[in-house]
């Protein structure tokens, strides 16, 4: 095989590896060891190839959302009728 195409092979296999690793990275939200586990490479492998490609890992936790106490700067509670305390976090879907 001749050197050019054997450079532009390499940079389309870096390229797809790049994105099955942002891809698996953004599914895990940032979490570099599901997302080895899910690629079928060891954590470290996947730490080596997130610094050849000089992946940002934070880009893809702040899809996770905040601790749900950051939700009720409040007291999420109130009074009923009859004196009782309800919950009001209770009520939300799972």
């Amino acid at each position: 095989m001749s050197d050019v195409i054997q450079k532009n092979l390499d940079q389309i296999l870096a390229g797809f590896e790049r994105n099955m690793i942002e891809k698996t990275l953004k599914d895990t939200y940032g979490n570099q060891s599901k997302a080895a586990k899910a690629l079928g490479i060891t954590k470290r492998k996947i730490q080596y190839k997130i610094r050849k490609y000089s992946i940002d890992c934070r880009n893809f936790k702040s899809r996770r959302l905040p601790d749900p106490s950051l939700y009720y700067p409040w007291d999420p509670s109130l009074e009923t009728a009859d004196g009782n305390r309800c919950d009001l976090r209770s009520l939300l879907l799972p």
